[in-house]
């Protein structure tokens, strides 16, 4: 297997594409400080995920150069733009009363290059650990999708969201394209194989852009201290069920994709309806951060807005609270209290409308009421294993919020819809009530594992600070010649390494076990095996370039477009098939004894099969029969190829 060392350029060049187009953006419309780095990833994929989209439209070709075009154009737009708005709002107020920008303190600085270093840590480590290679690829239904979209986005230069579909002529449709678009601009640059390509961009999501997302909005809540974000980076990487299982699960990359960007919709939000002056007064430049955003995220996964929306609704209904009934000396805030019922209703009809079919939803509960309660007691979503940390810092947290619910209920309301939703999703068997509840998130538990661990998380965060601030006085009790920052100091190192040292236990572990099962490690492989990964290697010595290999998808047998840079007839397990297409799948076997087969052969040029054998991703009555496939080493006028173990590449040689 690869060492990760060898991916070294690959993940520099992964953080390249996700961080400097949006950086380049942000830095020309005057964003500083948390907004620049927090704004990057979003704004990346917007440009990304748009531009993909006005490509195809005009006809030019998604390419590495063409995205980084778009984003050089976006640039100097913006900073045009940006620098007209200025003189304009500016040209009359004198130069002593503008405020100056101010750098941050050392302090600041160092306590965000802490506090950041832990989650980039810890979360990268477990990930490459239970990942194993840059080559290894999740052994899991949903890969066979995303494998495929991936090379043949960088292939064809086709990445528009609004066609993508099921990757097939007959399945062209809607469907979130926005990372595998920023994948593709990865292959684009050189890394010329989609599994590490693959890896290098989901691990700097979930070890680099989550840390970074999540820091921001604890500092939207609680203010920007040196502790606030240091107690945000040490709560970040705790929970098995985010960003972990997601690695071991489905695969779902676009969902843990975008699931790492929502905490800065929900921040916007929050500084958006902020009471203090300033935060009212940058509701315009506010609401231009959300629309650049916005976009990138509802086209990585649309739910996860939906989801910002439903977890930012407290604090918006704190905050038009407060502007209806304000403190000494505040005047009411008719708009606020305006902008905050449109918000609320907004939110209503998006979480009503903004859906997947049902169809598409086949989970069903996996916990009685008794387990899911003691599993959001417990802090351990998704798995029997308990979070031995999180369970503290939740009930300290939990403890502060209701001795201050004017302060803190925000923060329990949101691990409260959190707790609400992880419960419908494991236990409600009502059908209405639990499709009306979690039919946003395909009524998966698993999804809503993670949107748990997302909600309880600033709880979590109010734990660490409390226990914080409590350490400190101790230590200056204890040590009474001790300064404030000494003590301080002090105290975030006790409880970090508290933190560290009984987080790595439970249900993490558990967490680097699935990873390890899922991408291989652990000798099963029912998607792509040692040998079946070889023959790939070798159909391009075989298949013609402008020819197509027919294969059982859910075997692996139809991941050419990924590994052979070959057309696959069903480059998906599911989806729509023309009626060509079904034949084959029903009938390629009969080549040397069927004339109407050789017919759709030669019009689709599908000459090619493979035969990875029966065992694959899915069993039952849930996998299409692809009877058309089997048997063929003794089916007429059709001849082996190539072979490598029980792996074999066949042709139709009756059709020539």
């Amino acid at each position: 297997m690869l060492p990760w060392a060898d991916a070294s350029l690959p993940f520099i060049l992964a953080a390249s594409v996700v961080f400097i187009p949006g950086l380049l953006i942000g830095s020309a419309g005057g964003a500083t400080g948390w907004h620049r780095w927090a704004l990057a990833a979003p704004v990346t994929f917007t440009v990304a995920g748009v531009s993909a989209i006005a490509y195809e439209v005009v006809g030019i070709p998604f390419t590495a150069a063409s995205f980084g075009a778009a984003a050089a154009a976006l640039s100097v737009v913006t900073w045009l733009v940006a620098r007209l708005l200025r003189r304009r709002f500016t040209a009359d107020v004198a130069p002593s009363s503008q405020p100056a920008r101010q750098r941050p303190a050392r302090t600041m600085l160092f306590a965000t290059a802490a506090g950041l270093i832990i989650p980039v840590v810890m979360i990268s480590y477990r990930l490459l650990r239970g990942i194993g290679s840059p080559t290894a690829i999740a052994q899991l239904f949903d890969n066979v999708f995303h494998l495929n979209a991936v090379a043949l986005i960088a292939a064809s230069g086709k990445g528009s969201s609004l066609t993508l579909g099921n990757l097939t002529e007959a399945s062209r449709g809607f469907y979130p394209a926005g990372f595998h678009d920023v994948v593709a601009v990865v292959m684009g640059l050189g890394v010329t194989d989609v599994s590490i390509a693959l890896n290098v961009v989901s691990i700097t999501m979930a070890s680099l852009v989550w840390p970074i997302s999540f820091m921001f909005l604890a500092t939207r809540i609680f203010g920007s201290r040196a502790q606030v974000v240091i107690a945000a980076g040490l709560s970040a990487w705790l929970f098995a069920a985010f960003p972990y299982r997601l690695f071991s699960f489905g695969v779902l990359y676009p969902f843990m994709a975008g699931l790492t960007m929502l905490p800065v919709l929900i921040a916007l939000v929050i500084e958006f309806f902020g009471r203090k002056a300033p935060r009212r007064a940058a509701r315009p430049a506010t609401t231009t951060c959300i629309v650049a955003a916005a976009p990138g995220i509802a086209l990585t996964h649309p739910s996860v807005v939906v989801a910002a929306l439903v977890l930012a609704t407290p604090f918006v209904v704190s905050a038009t609270a407060r502007a209806v009934r304000p403190g000494p000396g505040e005047d009411r805030d008719r708009l606020s209290l305006i902008l905050g019922g449109a918000y609320v209703a907004g939110t209503i009809i998006s979480f009503a409308v903004i859906r997947p079919p049902l169809s598409t939803a086949p989970w069903d509960p996996t916990q009685s009421p008794r387990e899911a309660a003691g599993a959001i007691v417990l802090m351990s979503p998704g798995t029997s294993l308990i979070g031995w940390v999180l369970i503290p810092l939740a009930a300290v947290g939990l403890v502060v919020a209701i001795r201050r619910p004017g302060r803190h209920g925000a923060i329990l309301a949101s691990a409260a819809i959190g707790s609400i939703l992880y419960f419908a999703s494991a236990a409600m068997w009502h059908p209405l009530v639990r499709d009306l509840l979690v039919g946003v998130w395909y009524r998966d538990t698993e999804r809503v594992s993670a949107l748990f661990a997302i909600a309880c998380l600033p709880l979590i965060v109010l734990g660490t600070l409390t226990l914080i601030d409590v350490t400190s006085r101790l230590v200056l009790r204890a040590v009474p010649r001790a300064t404030a920052r000494t003590g301080l100091v002090a105290a975030v190192i006790i409880v970090g390494m508290v933190i560290v040292v009984i987080g790595q236990r439970g249900a993490l572990a558990q967490a680097g076990s699935w990873l390890s099962q899922s991408f291989g490690q652990a000798g099963a492989q029912p998607l792509l095996t040692d040998n079946e990964r070889a023959l790939l290697d070798e159909v391009p010595d075989f298949v013609p370039q402008d020819e197509v290999v027919v294969g059982d998808a859910a075997t692996g047998a139809s991941l050419t477009p990924a590994f052979s840079d070959r057309e696959a007839l069903t480059p998906h397990i599911f989806g729509a098939r023309s009626d060509e297409e079904e034949l084959l799948i029903e009938r390629w076997r009969r080549a040397g004894v069927d004339p109407q087969v050789c017919e759709v052969i030669d019009d689709l040029k599908a000459y090619w099969a493979l035969d990875f054998g029966t065992d694959g991703v899915l069993l039952g009555n849930e996998r299409p029969d692809p009877y058309g496939l089997q048997r063929l080493d003794d089916a007429p006028g059709i001849a082996e190829v190539a072979r490598v173990g029980d792996a074999v590449l066949y042709e139709a040689v009756a059709c020539r």
